[in-house]
């Protein structure tokens, strides 16, 4: 018997979210052995040789109305967010960074209004000014005792305001693409740039690393995730919307708390419990 599109999505959407709340504690690992340029780099261009062969498969589908979004779509989707997610986890541990996370629908509907004219409606900027009410609990805190920290948040913002500028790109702007095409052209662009990047950098001190092999084994299931991840993030794009897709940030915060505490020993206070239920209010009424 086949499930009803609704509950297709909705499968969709909890898939996406393990797999997508899964890496903040690999990354976390990965950066006991390389830095975070090196680890976000080496997560794009791993994922990039992973869709080689979809890249061959669907390169006739690139045409000049197309190549910028895509471009733009690679830059923001994968370089974007995997370089400053990189950067927050050597200022904060895995499960803060995957709490900040549910502001993703939030700023995602934000530049939607903003750039690409969605509609809108007293409910849904109210869920937005709650949304960063309960980030700013988060930042401040009894952990946030320091400018480290601070900055910790400022880069997983410049995360989610990355990738919220990639599913709007996706949603508005390539609408003849479907999401294995989509994420496989994306890649087509920005692989090569983290092998660039690669080619040059030292790895003289991660190679030398005591927990090398454990670093590495991470890197390899980043960028597995991140490959079925983007695929399957971008089906969810089309097959419903930019707000509905956005709302895996219910369900990240979740897997990487669970993650960071199970494996990286993670401890969570009462104020960013709190924080998270008011943020999850926000997103609720953005979505209604």
């Amino acid at each position: 018997m086949t499930l009803p599109q609704k509950y297709n999505n909705w499968l969709l959407l909890i898939l996406v979210s393990f797999i997508w709340g899964s890496p903040f504690i690999l990354r976390e690992i990965a950066l006991e052995s390389f830095s975070h340029q090196q680890v976000a780099a080496f997560q794009v261009f791993f994922s990039f040789l992973l869709f080689i062969p979809l890249i061959v498969k669907n390169i006739k589908k690139l045409s000049k109305a197309n190549i910028l979004p895509l471009l733009l779509s690679g830059i923001t989707g994968n370089i974007g967010p995997s370089y400053f997610f990189a950067k927050a986890q050597t200022q904060i541990n895995s499960s803060v960074a995957g709490m900040l996370n549910a502001m993703l629908p939030m700023v995602t509907l934000l530049l939607a209004i903003l750039f690409f004219k969605a509609n809108t409606n007293k409910k849904v900027i109210g869920g937005i000014l709650l949304g960063f009410a309960g980030t700013l609990v988060i930042s401040f805190s009894q952990d946030s005792m320091g400018a480290s920290y601070f900055w910790g948040v400022f880069y997983v913002f410049m995360a989610i305001l990355s990738i919220a500028f990639s599913i709007n790109i996706v949603s508005f702007s390539l609408p003849n693409l479907n999401g294995t095409e989509i994420a496989s052209l994306a890649f087509l662009f920005v692989g090569p740039m983290a092998g660039g990047f690669l080619a040059f950098t030292d790895l003289t001190a991660p190679f030398a690393s005591e927990s090398l092999s454990k670093s590495a084994l991470m890197l390899g299931l980043m960028a597995v995730l991140t490959f079925a991840g983007v695929i399957l993030y971008n089906q969810l794009i089309k097959k419903s919307s930019h707000v509905f897709a956005a709302s895996i940030a219910y369900i990240i915060p979740i897997v990487a708390i669970f993650w960071g505490i199970v494996i990286g020993g993670d401890s969570i206070s009462i104020p960013q419990i709190a924080s998270i239920f008011i943020i999850l209010v926000g997103v609720h009424l953005t979505n209604r």
